[in-house]
């Protein structure tokens, strides 16, 4: 079994937990900023209204 993990380490030689928080809070805002992009073309999508056409054949009301 091959284990070539490599973990970013302080240095004291502990496992560097404030640069595998920031990573997370990177990969987290990267994440929900394409969600809510997503969601709001998906909203505007179901929420656009088409204008009825104007037609020149029917004769106006009196």
């Amino acid at each position: 079994m091959n284990n070539d993990i490599e973990l970013h380490t302080d240095k004291d030689g502990n496992i560097d937990t404030a640069y595998y928080i920031d990573q997370a809070h990177q990969l987290r805002s990267e994440y929900l900023g394409e969600l809510y992009t997503s969601v709001a073309s998906k909203l505007k999508a179901l929420l656009r209204l088409e204008l009825p056409k104007i037609t020149t054949s029917r004769p106006a009301h009196h």
